[in-house]
């Protein structure tokens, strides 16, 4: 047996990884990096009464053509990968399309130079290729398992009016094609030793630019000399033939709602890419050399990174990676200025009113870390018990907020939690005004209450009002801050301000958040702020509660559904024992939601021998391995005080298991990964619910806690005679379904 080479080893040892990161790499797509990160533009400033500095998210307005030229830049590439990505799940395909990688990263690890020192890199380029230059980058590489590699640039031109010129496009174009040639160089240089003769195909992506536009300037007979060079470039006989080998407008979604890829948009991007990439087998591409070329590129030897708004870049291969870094992002402390403006402001009281994920209970924080540090104390009330996890969190952030920042010059005040149940107790609402009343100083009052609720026709709704009133009546310095997801029945004492922009979840998550306003009118829409978000994030991901191993009439009965889910936390690497990674998902990073009332964990008796053995999902995934806590109605009822702990863990992270919850007890929180469950129990039926106004509650209380990656967890649909509830109907159960405890 002829002795095994070093350079076979490198290979295999790269392989090996490979194969674990990308465990489906012989029968799927993988888009590496995973998620496209966007250059947010932020600027920076120092929150009023604090030495705390802030990202603030500018106006569209302010952004400079340079930082509009990379949003744009951005968007292009988000549009163009999103339509591969649906391409390669419609056909099948079996390739890694990798995005702008830069040559200089390839085979860059110092950890691998020994391994890697003789191979082909763009610093050992020959000579005669150097007139193309050695530095640039793939904007779109495409290796695929039967038809080779396809080197794509993309050109943005086209997206505003400025620039639709003609002129422009023939600039753009021209520039495109000289850029095809020195990456088709540079990918066979990287390539040669293992592939000399692989199939290398070429392509130019104009999201923005018609196949008529494009066929028009190529047929000016004053582009003759562009016309010819397209053509040499993408190897086509004519200039109709060169159109039919780019991607232009025609074969792509609306930019509008490039998420949005119909059937329509499939069937043209099929047929492109049938006349671009699949017309010739390449039979020379083994599944060990399709791998051994995936290796180079995306392996552990090569810098596979996003960047990042300081302009740093942060490597991201995997999903489980791209969803941590990408919730890394959306957690980072940003304001709008209209934030910012109200904290300047500083109105002794306000109601903050808006969708979820608009910054609302950060402004809470912020103000009553301000506050805290001008010497004064914060009183943070609980009014129900939907309300105790995020007051909680809020406590604890005040809390670590005077530990954690500069020494402020004044003694601090200090924080009290206070909590009432103006659901069940009528009489709470004069006792937390006597309690609060009892507390003032030099006629200053300081509160902060989260998750507010207003609807004076509704249950708990004239008990806040109630509240608001008479600690406005009876506290001469009253200083008030409140935030409510509805915009109903604001008392007149508060000063009401208007959060639409989104902060905290990916534009993927916030569609389907969207879907669930619909049905609210007492909620405010999202508004567009005209600057791009960190990443439009991961698609939804979809499992079906059907088929032989499923049991029970929702997922939340079902083993077999907590093990799906499982599994997608293992393929996330949720809980994985890598070290030290940043880019890394723990079991405290995920919820699973659902609306039933029947969720518990198992039930014992004083000896310990379970009575009643936990809901199907929750067996599931324990059996999988994964830690879980339950929060459902039932232990509330039973055991208040393990229920109150329970919640106090959830609200803190304090231990890292995964929470299976009724989503109401964890209103106001949030977590990267969510598995939403669809139910309905009998008080549903009894109320006469539809299915659909059910699916606008699930999305309005329990998918806006995703930032993220969402799994929908969804039954079959089943024929319902139910008769729909009537608009004005549908708005009062909206708020009574949300108060029920």
């Amino acid at each position: 047996m002829a002795k095994e080479t070093s350079d076979q080893k490198t290979s295999d040892n790269m392989v090996d990884i490979v194969r674990h990161w990308y465990p489906d790499a012989l029968t799927r797509t993988y888009i590496v990096p995973p998620v496209h990160c966007n250059r947010v533009p932020y600027n920076t400033a120092t929150l009023p009464g604090t030495d705390q500095e802030v990202l603030v998210l500018p106006s569209a307005e302010e952004l400079s053509q340079q930082q509009k030229i990379e949003a744009q830049t951005d968007l292009a590439q988000q549009h163009v990968l999103h339509n591969l990505q649906q391409l390669a799940d419609y056909r099948k395909e079996v390739m890694f399309v990798v995005s702008e990688l830069n040559f200089k990263h390839y085979l860059n690890k110092p950890l691998y130079a020994k391994q890697t020192g003789k191979l082909p890199k763009p610093g050992n380029l020959p000579k005669e290729h150097r007139r193309h230059g050695t530095q640039g980058d793939f904007d779109i590489l495409v290796i695929h398992r039967q038809y080779g590699i396809l080197v794509g640039e993309m050109k943005s031109v086209g997206k505003t009016e400025a620039s639709r010129a003609d002129t422009e496009v023939v600039k753009k174009v021209a520039d495109g094609v000289k850029q095809l040639a020195k990456s088709e160089v540079h990918v066979r240089h990287m390539v040669s030793d293992i592939a000399p003769d692989l199939i290398v195909r070429k392509a130019l992506f104009l999201p923005y630019v018609s196949s008529a536009q494009l066929q028009r300037i190529l047929d000016d007979k004053n582009n003759a000399k562009l016309q010819k060079a397209v053509c040499q470039s993408l190897g086509a006989a004519n200039s109709a033939e060169a159109v039919q080998l780019c991607c232009c407008s025609d074969q792509l979604s609306q930019p509008a709602s490039y998420w949005h890829v119909t059937p329509a948009v499939l069937s043209q991007l099929s047929t492109w890419w049938q006349h671009r990439m699949a017309c010739t087998v390449d039979t020379r591409l083994t599944d060990q050399l399709y791998l051994d070329i995936v290796a180079r590129f995306v392996g552990p030897a090569t810098t596979v990174s996003v960047p990042c708004y300081n302009n740093v870049r942060v490597e991201v291969r995997t999903a489980g990676q791209a969803v941590a870094e990408l919730g890394r992002r959306l957690a980072l402390l940003v304001l709008t200025l209209q934030q910012l403006g109200l904290l300047n402001r500083d109105p002794p009281r306000v109601c903050i009113t808006g969708a979820p994920g608009t910054g609302k209970t950060v402004v809470l924080v912020l103000q009553g870390v301000r506050w805290l540090r001008e010497g004064h104390d914060v009183h943070v009330l609980s009014t129900w018990y939907e309300t105790r996890a995020v007051s909680t969190s809020i406590t604890q952030q005040l809390g670590m907020s005077l530990s954690a920042g500069p020494k402020p010059s004044l003694t601090p005040g200090s924080v009290t939690y206070h909590t009432y149940d103006f659901y069940n107790r009528e009489e709470d609402v004069e006792k937390a005004v006597t309690d609060l009343v009892a507390c003032v100083k030099n006629g200053h009052l300081y509160v902060l209450l989260d998750e507010a609720y207003f609807d004076s026709s509704d249950k708990p709704g004239p008990a806040h009002i109630r509240l608001v009133s008479q600690l406005a009546q009876r506290v001469p310095h009253l200083y008030l801050w409140c935030a409510t997801v509805y915009n109903d029945d604001i008392p007149p004492a508060l000063q009401t301000e208007v959060f639409t922009v989104p902060l905290r979840s990916a534009p993927a998550v916030l569609r389907e958040i969207q879907t669930g306003l619909q049905g609210y009118d007492v909620v405010h829409d999202y508004s567009d702020s005209g600057v791009p978000a960190p990443g439009d994030g991961l698609s939804v991901i979809q499992l079906s509660h059907h088929g032989n191993a499923h049991t029970g009439r929702w997922p939340l009965d079902c083993a077999q559904c907590g093990q799906d889910i499982a599994a997608v936390l293992r393929r996330l690497g949720v809980g994985s024992s890598v070290a030290n990674r940043p880019s890394r998902l723990s079991y405290h990073d995920v919820f699973v939601l659902t609306r039933s009332d029947d969720l518990h964990d198992d039930v014992t008796d004083e000896a310990g021998r379970v009575t009643s053995p936990a809901s199907g999902v929750v067996r599931g995934l324990k059996d999988a391995g994964v830690p879980v806590i339950v929060l459902g109605r039932q232990d509330f009822l039973h055991n208040r005080a393990r229920w109150e702990g329970a919640v106090q863990d959830v609200a803190v992270a304090a231990t890292d298991t995964v929470t299976v919850a009724w989503y109401d007890w964890v209103t106001g929180l949030e977590r990267r990964v969510v598995a939403m469950l669809q139910a309905r129990d009998q008080d549903d039926d009894d109320r006469g619910l539809t299915d659909e106004w059910i699916d606008h509650d699930d999305r309005l209380i329990a998918v806006s806690r995703c930032t993220t990656q969402l799994i929908m967890v969804r039954t079959p649909p089943v024929t319902t005679t139910t008769t729909p509830p009537s608009h004005t109907t549908t708005t009062a159960t909206t708020t009574t379904t949300h108060a029920t405890t």
